[in-house]
């Protein structure tokens, strides 16, 4: 029998976040592949807990992000949550999904259109009312999405 643990996983992209079981003997091997990445970046959830995310995540054409609470860059792509602090082989959360979950907001840019308002004059001349003048761009925040059970 194969001894595995488990491990939280978070997708700011579908903004899902569930348990995995990773194998245990093949060390942090998995991650890599969880989180689609090269290098792996270790930051602290907490004094138990540690944090494996993409350290070269943040790049051009970024089309969703995670904010962790007291972490000050956002982080880009999947994140994986383990129990330890990150010098030894890593157990399963101690924490309970619902608990990790409050500390992350999943994040996307989002563009709305801005309309001209009656007779708005742009350096190219008169805007028809209603036209489209431009967009406008914000950061949608969303909590992540809770799936039970360990796939």
């Amino acid at each position: 029998m194969v001894r595995a643990n488990t491990a939280y996983v978070l997708d700011p992209e579908t903004t899902i976040f569930k348990p995995v079981e990773l194998q245990v003997d093949l060390g942090i091997q998995p991650l890599y592949a969880i989180i689609g990445c090269r290098l792996l970046e270790v930051v602290r959830f907490d004094e138990r807990h540690t944090l494996f995310v993409d350290e070269e995540g943040l790049q051009d054409g970024l089309t969703a992000f995670t904010i962790f609470e007291g972490f000050p860059p956002p982080i880009a792509g999947k994140i994986v949550l383990v129990g330890g602090d990150g010098s030894t082989p890593y157990t399963s959360p101690l924490t309970s999904l619902e608990d990790a979950a409050k500390h992350f907001k999943c994040c996307r840019p989002a563009l709305d259109p801005v309309f001209a308002k009656a007779d708005e004059v742009s350096p190219g001349g008169i805007i028809i009312a209603g036209a489209l003048a431009g967009l406008q761009c914000r950061i949608e925040r969303r909590a992540p999405t809770l799936v039970e059970g360990v796939a």
